[in-house]
This record gives C-alpha cells, structure tokens and sequence, in this order.
C-alpha cells in the first residue's frame, strides 16, 4: 500500500487524526457489546480499532500480515499503556495461534478489499468467532465510487451487498447499513474529481497532514462533522462503507 510509504510521522498523524476513520471506529465501538471476554482485530493496522476496543476492557488481539506494521502498533500500544497481543499473521490461512470458536468479538475493518483471497478470511472470522459472539466487519461500498483514494490505499475492489452478503454465511446478520452519504461521498466526489486532477494535480498526503495545515486544523474537524451528520441517512444504504454486525448462533 502506497500509504505506508509515507513518513511514520505523517502515518500516524493520518490514521489517528483521520475523521474517517475516527467516525468508522466510534461507530465500531457502537456495535460492540459490553466487554465481556476475547476480541480479535483482523488486519490491525496500526491498530487503531485495537487499541479502542483495549480501553474499553476487552483482551485484545490483533493481527497483521506486515511485520514492520506490527512493531510500530507495539509501540503505539506502548503508548496508551494498553494490553494488546500482536501478531504477524495471514489471516487468509489457517494459524494453530487462533483456534476454532475462541473470540467473544471479531472486528475487521477495511481489510477484505485488499486481499484476492478476501473469502477465506471471512471463513476464518467465522470459524474462530463463539457461538453467541459478535462481528463488526467494514468495507468500502458501491465499486462506481472507486477513485484515486482507492489506488492509493491498495484497495482491490470496492463491494456491492450481493456480493458481500455471502461473508455472512451462517451468520445471522443483525445491521447493515452505509455510512458517508450524502456530504461525505459529494465531498469525496469534489476532491477526486475536480479539486485533485484539476487544481492539486496530484494526491499528497504528506502534504495533507503536514502539521498546520489547512486541512489537518480545518478541512478534518469539516469532514468529520459531514460524517455525523449523514449517520442521519444511513438506512438509504447510499453511503461510502458497508457497515455490518452479524450473530454467530
């Protein structure tokens, strides 16, 4: 992923300032139940939705196939003076590490749409996941918004619901619905289809986050007042992210 290219300065200031994803991980949170036991972040990332679900009171562990990834999240972990259990880990193959029916919780959250394989994830969430336990799973909706954002996360594909649907075999699905419709997806719109191939000429989010900018003191606390806003309309499922919470029973 081109995003990982970038400065770890400029990482870290993205992924936890980003108002997307703080609006998609207060959401996560929303769905989860109370803590009571073992939850696993699929495709952790920096770990962002690991180290919430931590505070919160869950026994977290979190996997990510990237090596260098998965130290940088130790030491951010470090830093919250929270309890998580890291692993480096392909989550699309079987690993003795994560045995059948041990978490309370699974989250995977923007992962699937980097993967070829994306179903033998949702077959291993599914096989590791309690009877009774609960997934939050996001991804991007609707393959007609996909755009240079998309290239540039590594994104692979962006889901219709027939085809994301079929993650959810043997599950029993209690919400789905979008979030980012309509001032999110009109601003995403604006930026990738006028403001960036016309006026920036490039995409630059080392720039973007750049300490002062414009964007990291105003255009984000905008964008994500947006995102609060459009959680009024996400039942029309027009929305930029699929957000489902399904029941193993």
């Amino acid at each position: 992923m081109q995003v990982y290219d970038l400065p770890m300065e400029t990482i870290l200031r993205w992924h936890w300032n980003d108002p997307l994803l703080r609006h998609l991980t207060n959401t996560i949170l929303r769905l989860t139940p109370e803590p009571r036991g073992r939850a696993l972040d699929v495709g952790t990332g920096l770990g962002r939705a690991a180290v919430a679900l931590a505070r919160r009171g869950w026994q977290v562990d979190a996997l990510d196939p990237q090596a260098t990834v998965i130290e940088r999240a130790k030491e951010i972990a470090r830093e919250f003076n929270v309890a998580i259990n890291y692993f480096v880990a392909d989550f699309s193959q079987l690993d003795a590490r994560f045995p059948d029916e041990t978490y309370d919780l699974v989250v995977c959250s923007e992962v699937l749409e980097h993967v070829e394989n994306w179903q033998a994830i949702t077959q291993n969430i599914r096989r590791v996941l309690k009877r009774g336990g609960t997934l939050v799973l996001t991804v991007p909706n609707d393959p007609a918004q996909f755009s240079i954002l998309d290239s540039y996360a590594g994104h692979l594909r962006r889901y219709r619901w027939d085809e994301l649907a079929r993650a959810f075999d043997g599950l029993e699905i209690q919400q789905a619905f979008t979030v980012g419709f309509p001032f999110t997806r009109t601003l995403h719109w604006l930026y990738t289809r006028i403001v960036q191939p016309l006026v920036l000429r490039e995409h630059r989010p080392d720039k973007m986050w750049k300490s002062g900018s414009a964007y990291s003191t105003i255009g984000a606390q905008i964008f994500y007042f947006a995102a609060r806003v459009d959680d009024l309309f996400n039942s029309l499922k027009r929305g930029t992210t699929w957000i489902v919470q399904a029941r193993k029973p």
